[in-house]
């Protein structure tokens, strides 16, 4: 089945399908056009009580894209569906799943996607972002506003995020290229690493590791049990350190009052706090270029 619109206003696109493939490809084009395929032959019939429709919105045009529930985990497996959506660029993009993995590629706007276990790879997104998966890796390229991503099992990257970033994993590790904003990050087994920090960080972690590659600016707070925690400060900030470990070795390779030896005390400050449960803390320069 394949069906095209015209949607020079825009688009917000909204897919659902439970078992298969979504892939959503933007492009410089004033057409939406939506393909569903049966990827097994007890699919065929879900294709064809599939509802594809398009209309207006405020001041976009509404695509749904929208397959039969099917109940139990054989069921599934028996019926997975491909859709691929070719929308405009900048469309505003909404997908859940059960088990069908999602890509979004080019350039897009705000994103929400909802699976429970399926893989997510989004690139590029110029507002902000939505993540809930219960079991399945997300990958996600450059956020331009705010991301808020849940993960119950499964690992989470993002190459950078300009707006505020809220991160929460109960089992995968966590990556983060480069941050705009602040970043929260609660995780329980597993390993979270923060390259870039331009305005510091709140991180909860429970039976993992922390690392943070360069804190520029603003506080970072770590409380970490049982694992270690290193954190990269950047050069010629006013650092302010506070540092606590129950069971383990603190180290610096920055003097703790460390200053400029001549002239005024540098205007940015960096606040520093970790409190550690079983495990060490290394205090380090970052490098100049971390990417």
């Amino acid at each position: 089945m394949e069906k095209t619109f015209e949607t020079a206003r825009g688009v917000r696109l909204s897919v659902e399908n439970h078992a298969g493939l979504v892939v959503v490809t933007s492009w410089a084009t004033d057409k939406t056009v939506v393909s569903i395929e049966a990827a097994t032959p007890g699919a065929e019939e879900l294709v064809e009580r599939s509802v594809v429709e398009c209309r207006p919105t405020g001041n976009r045009d509404h695509v749904v894209v929208k397959l039969p529930h099917v109940h139990g985990m054989r069921l599934l497996r028996r019926n997975a569906v491909i859709i691929r959506v070719d929308v405009p660029e900048g469309a505003h993009v909404s997908v859940a799943t059960a088990t069908a993995d999602i890509e979004i590629n080019g350039s897009v706007g705000a994103v929400d996607v909802t699976t429970a276990s399926g893989d997510i790879s989004v690139d590029d997104v110029t507002a902000d972002v939505t993540v809930k998966s219960a079991s399945g890796n997300s990958t996600l390229g450059r956020v331009g506003g705010a991301i808020r991503a849940h993960t119950a099992s499964g690992d989470l990257r993002c190459s950078s995020v300009a707006g505020a970033a809220s991160f929460s994993t109960a089992s995968g590790d966590l990556e983060v290229g480069a941050a705009g904003n602040r970043v929260e990050v609660k995780a329980t087994s597993g390993n979270v690493r923060l390259g870039e920090l331009a305005r510091g960080a709140r991180v909860v972690n429970v039976s993992g590791n922390v690392r943070v590659l360069a804190l520029g600016e603003g506080s970072l707070h770590v409380r970490s049990v049982s694992g270690d925690v290193a954190v990269g400060v950047a050069k010629g900030v006013d650092l302010h350190v506070d540092v606590e470990t129950a069971s383990g070795i603190v180290h610096s390779d920055i003097p703790l009052n460390d200053a400029p030896a001549r002239g005024p005390r540098p205007q940015t400050r960096v606040d520093l706090s970790v409190r550690s449960v079983s495990g060490n803390v290394e205090i380090e320069r970052a490098l100049e270029h971390v990417a």
